[in-house]
């Protein structure tokens, strides 16, 4: 997980699968006392229909942001560089359409005992320089996206990670201080590198030069520039359907539609609003609803109106959050009642109604029935509409009494001055992104989350939590994360918006359909005959 505590993991926490079904361990039962019960994950990347479709010369990715940089472990947001990364490199574990969990270049992986997972490897991957994937590979990566400086990657703390042991040369055992059921999860946003290439390359040649197992390939690489990856036809999953991928960027969205006119291509980062001009250029308009959740969090901070759970949950009653959709979301999108997300959101939370008359009634009860004024944080132009947004909330709140001051910032203003050092406003704007862990998402909220600048703490949600994290079987952990949510929902930390869309233009002749973690990825075997001409070959 990219999950740092400087500057750069607070930009890929707010840009941006399931666990494995594990047998509940008591004590440290040996390797061998669980084997009869231990549950090996396999399974493979889904891929289309078939069709006899021919492979096209080129594909276009057009995105609102440009690439930094190719070094894997300071990768910023899914649009462009975590769908870069996933072209390039392979991890152990891939996070499929759906965000369960998929073999990739782990063939399976076991629970040796509660602080200890096995991983079984492929045994026939070769790196780009012609360097095998091996044990020795898997380990070099893992250290090296922990002692890298400034690196993104926080698996070391997030798993509690001990040591990595080669068992031999394609069998990895990693070591943990305390339980870690979810490690499958954590290990799966970690790229495999070649360790002779990455331990005797200069650092500024590795950012633009880099070496993978992955689908695609490049020779170099220049900063501003398009990046083109051509196939890989010796990819251990075979030779790719697309022989040339080219991501590219443009900040204005009207500007990024031209593309569509130059050939196949796809263009992310749209408004709900450009469905009309993507119908125009005769290009299909897509959208998935996103698994960001966009919330106003809200400091509990002594001595305030804010310390009151009352009046937070009466803050929640007080926004119409259809309206809000309506206005600024073009009607794509409504109220969570979890910030986790299905199926490990608790169904029993239901999205906090609208209600003026009960947001009234609490700020009486709790002594502040004449309102009181507060100050409202948000980022300037980096969520769509997020100013509009804002000063909508500070509006509709006004109508219980509660006068709001909005404050504008740049986003790196935002990250460096307000987030980092968890000094906002008692209100701020802000949205996280998951990639589909109910454990990872309810820890969202806890006090030890490096990134949580609300600050709540609650003694019976932490406790809870941490009983999850020590439970392997999957239904027991679910109970106890359900029960966790339901503290949070009801102590109302945040006031819970909704989970936006994202929206894509594609070249009719392309059958293909997002994902909800806003990860592009283009690879299909060109021996499956993948249907991707958008024509029915029935």
């Amino acid at each position: 997980m990219k999950q740092s505590y400087n500057f750069l993991w607070l930009i890929i926490a707010l840009l941006v699968g399931a666990c494995s079904n594990q047998p509940e361990v008591s004590g440290t039962p040996t390797a061998t006392s669980v084997s009869s019960v231990e549950e090996v994950i396999t399974g493979t990347i889904s891929v289309p229909p078939t069709s006899t479709a021919q492979a096209p010369e080129k594909l276009v990715i057009l995105t609102q942001r440009p690439l930094q940089t190719l070094e894997p472990y300071y990768l910023v947001g899914m649009h462009p560089a975590e769908s870069v990364a996933a072209h390039l490199w392979d991890t152990l574990i891939w996070i499929k359409d759906d965000l369960s969990l998929a073999p990739m270049l782990a063939q399976k992986w076991t629970l040796v005992n509660d602080q200890t997972w096995e991983f079984e490897l492929r045994q026939d991957v070769i790196f780009h320089n012609g360097e095998t994937f091996n044990a020795q590979a898997v380990k070099f990566s893992l250290e090296r996206a922990n002692s890298l400086p400034d690196s993104l990657e926080t698996f070391y703390t997030d798993a509690h990670v001990e040591a990595i042991e080669i068992v031999d040369d394609y069998t990895v055992r990693i070591h943990t201080v305390e339980p870690a059921p979810n490690l499958p999860y954590l290990i799966s946003s970690i790229e495999m590198l070649p360790p002779i290439y990455y331990e005797q390359t200069p650092s500024a040649q590795l950012a633009t030069q880099p070496v993978g197992t992955g689908p695609y390939q490049i020779q170099q690489w220049t900063p501003g520039h398009p990046l083109t990856l051509e196939a890989n036809p010796n990819y251990w999953q075979g030779e790719p359907f697309f022989t040339t991928l080219i991501f590219d960027n443009q900040a204005n969205p009207a500007d990024r539609l031209e593309v569509l006119q130059e050939g196949e291509a796809i263009v992310a980062d749209l408004l709900s609003d450009q469905a009309a001009a993507v119908k125009a250029a005769s290009a299909n308009f897509l959208s998935v609803e996103s698994t960001q959740r966009l919330f106003i969090g809200i400091r509990p901070d002594p001595e305030t109106p804010l310390a009151d759970k009352r009046v937070r949950q009466a803050l929640n009653y007080a926004i119409d959050v259809e309206a809000l959709v309506n206005e600024y979301g073009g009607g794509f999108g409504q109220r969570y009642g979890s910030w986790v997300l299905p199926p490990g959101a608790d169904p029993d939370l239901t999205p906090w109604p609208y209600d003026l008359d009960q947001a009234r009634k609490l700020l009486a009860e709790a002594g502040y029935a004449d309102g009181f004024a507060v100050t409202l944080d948000t980022p300037r132009d980096h969520y769509y509409n997020d100013i509009a947004i804002a000063e909508a909330v500070a509006k509709q709140l006004a109508q219980i009494g509660v006068q709001v001051n909005v404050q504008t910032y740049t986003w790196e203003s935002y990250v460096t001055t307000r987030l980092a050092p968890r000094q906002t406003a008692p209100l701020f704007l802000l949205a996280l992104a998951s990639r589909g862990d109910p454990l990872t998402d309810t820890e969202n909220l806890s006090y030890t989350f490096p990134f949580n600048p609300t600050q709540w703490l609650n003694a019976d949600f932490e406790e809870t939590l941490a009983k999850a994290k020590n439970t392997f079987n999957e239904q027991g952990r679910l109970r106890l994360l359900h029960q966790a949510q339901k503290i949070a929902y009801e102590e109302a930390p945040w006031i819970w918006l909704v989970r936006p869309y994202d929206f894509y233009a594609v070249t009719p002749n392309l059958n293909w359909q997002p994902r909800p973690d806003g990860l592009i990825y283009l690879y299909y075997p060109l021996s499956s005959n993948v249907d991707l001409s958008g024509e029915d070959t029935q």
